[in-house]
């Protein structure tokens, strides 16, 4: 076969598709070689309206340093490359022919957030970390959590499978019956901390700890719990989260509800609030959305309907919390992997002071300091302030700016005699972006454009936030900012505790209607308990 020289001009994420419909990479090329373009959670639908579709070829791509030779047929290839949000994406079409072609697929950068003081993270990877230096440059993310320990996961697949550590101990002991004791070894402790660091400035998370049951996920960063409960019908819903949760933060870990749709989300959020909440998480994906809620608490469907419908219940649950007067900002993972997402695709920027340190990014998200995105980049100020910040009740300024990818791919670059390459642009734009502040979970003021400044009247008001739309025919495209705060008397929020009372509620039914639920009547009394601390918490 002809030879591909593809000059990428550093590290970039690269897709090649041949004349005969099928896609190329070098053999030893990083790969995603663990996560299915058909992953089964497509398999759990509860409605046809639901609609759930992903497209194929995710797992094409392969990532490089500079340069990649790809053997491919003779004939016309497709050439992608791309390096995060904050570069242009570039296409070619490239004829090869027998003496092979090169050409020149550099993805120019269009904007430095790092320089601006805000920092890149993915915090729910399930990749090798051997192939963490190479994620990391070639997502162009400065943090990545990197999940060491999951349910079901066996201790041999660390090294080789979901995101290994080779050769590295327990960094905590403990354990027992009630599953997951978690202290921390040799002075260790249980912060987060870089297994690998690699230009200064990228960290890659390491250990992180997947919890995943009947009552959802929570990731817990910066404790390796070795005796993580299973996922048999006697550990599915007991010991409760809770427990893991709370002996991971006496060791100083750092918690990140997984999605909100999760079953014993406002149990966790009642009894002991999460440092973050993942607001865009693994049912985003870049090739269509996941419109279901796995075997979380289902939503209404006649209210929203569809893969727009899903989005729309996950950031109203968000919105409810807020409405509450708790404090609890957006985070972001992929679940690369796992589901069909390169790692960062759903991302978190956090603003921290730099060089950025794992200890200087943690404590920006715990404060709120945060932006999600997987599309537009997006900033809000409320006067001189950002997201995490208060403002008292009043009258303020508030400006929402939204950075698209611009139109064009580059200027194309010819190969050897013989060979051509031309640009294309083919679907790697989408559509122009709206931009919409929120208050209170309601759009005060909308934008289609880029920049959107108004006067908001904000006595009464609990928060003020800023979205981003791009549409795109595939997928959802949104960026969101942890609120901005407002000090004095909010909104009644009488509605939201009782939407979370009754599923509270339902929680508490089911378990004493499915006493197999429970291993023993004290385990089942134990989560009762717990139900209770929390509904007594939403009266």
């Amino acid at each position: 076969m002809p030879t591909l020289t593809i000059e990428t001009g550093g590290p970039a994420r690269v897709t090649v598709r041949g004349p005969d419909g099928a896609w190329h990479a070098p053999e030893d090329a990083v790969r995603d070689r663990t996560a299915s373009d058909r992953p089964g959670v497509l398999g759990m639908d509860l409605d046809p309206t639901d609609g759930s579709a992903i497209e194929p070829g995710y797992t094409a791509h392969f990532l490089v340093d500079g340069a990649a030779e790809v053997p491919v047929p003779r004939g016309t290839c497709r050439v992608v490359v791309e390096r995060g949000p904050e570069h242009r994406r570039v296409e070619r079409v490239v004829d090869v022919g027998t003496a092979g072609a090169r050409v020149v697929c550099a993805p120019g950068r269009r904007a430095d957030l790092a320089a601006e003081g805000w920092w890149s993270g993915d915090l729910h990877v399930h990749r090798p970390l051997t192939d963490a230096a190479a994620v990391l440059r070639a997502e162009d993310l400065h943090l990545g959590a990197f999940v060491t320990r999951w349910n079901e996961q066996a201790p041999s697949e660390r090294g080789t499978g979901q995101a290994g550590r080779p050769g590295a101990a327990d960094v905590c002991g403990g354990g027992g019956a009630a599953g997951g004791a978690v202290a921390p070894r040799d002075g260790a402790g249980g912060a987060p901390r870089a297994a690998l660091t690699v230009d200064g400035d990228r960290h890659a998370v390491a250990p992180v700890t997947e919890d995943e049951r009947g009552g959802g996920a929570v990731l817990l960063h910066g404790v390796d719990v070795p005796d993580l409960p299973g996922t048999g019908a006697d550990d599915w819903w007991s010991p409760p989260a809770r427990t893991l949760v709370d002996a991971a933060r006496a060791a100083g870990a750092f918690v990140d509800a997984e999605k909100l749709t999760w079953w014993d989300a406002p149990v966790l959020v009642a009894t002991g609030a999460p440092d973050a909440v993942g607001v865009l998480n693994n049912h985003f994906v870049p090739g269509g959305m996941l419109a279901n809620e796995a075997w979380g608490r289902p939503r209404d469907r006649a209210a929203h309907p569809g893969p727009e419908g899903a989005a729309r219940y996950q950031l109203g649950l968000w919105y409810r919390y807020l409405g509450l007067g708790l404090r609890l900002p957006a985070s972001a993972g992929s679940a690369s992997g796992v589901l069909p997402a390169p790692p960062g695709y759903d991302r978190v920027y956090v603003q921290a002071p730099g060089p950025l340190t794992v200890d200087g990014f943690y404590a920006g998200l715990r404060a709120g300091r945060s932006v999600v995105t997987n599309g537009p980049l997006l900033a809000l100020d409320v006067g001189d302030v950002g997201p995490g910040a208060s403002v008292p009740a009043g009258r303020h300024r508030v400006r929402a700016v939204a950075r698209t990818a611009p139109g064009g791919a580059g200027t194309s670059a010819g190969g050897p005699a013989g060979s051509s390459a031309r640009g294309s642009t083919v679907g790697s734009v989408p559509g122009p972006v709206r931009v919409e502040l929120v208050v209170d979970g309601r759009v005060v003021a909308a934008s289609d454009g880029p920049v959107l400044d108004a006067v908001l009247d904000l006595r009464g008001a609990g928060w003020v936030a800023a979205r981003a739309r791009q549409p795109d025919p595939r997928t959802i495209r949104l960026a969101h900012t942890s609120p901005v705060h407002i000090d004095g008397p909010g909104p009644d929020a009488a509605e939201h505790r009782a939407f979370f009372a009754r599923w509270v509620a339902d929680l508490t039914a089911a378990a004493h209607a499915e006493p197999a639920r429970f291993p023993t009547a004290a385990r089942r009394d134990e989560v009762l308990d717990l139900y209770d601390r929390a509904a007594r918490f939403y009266r």
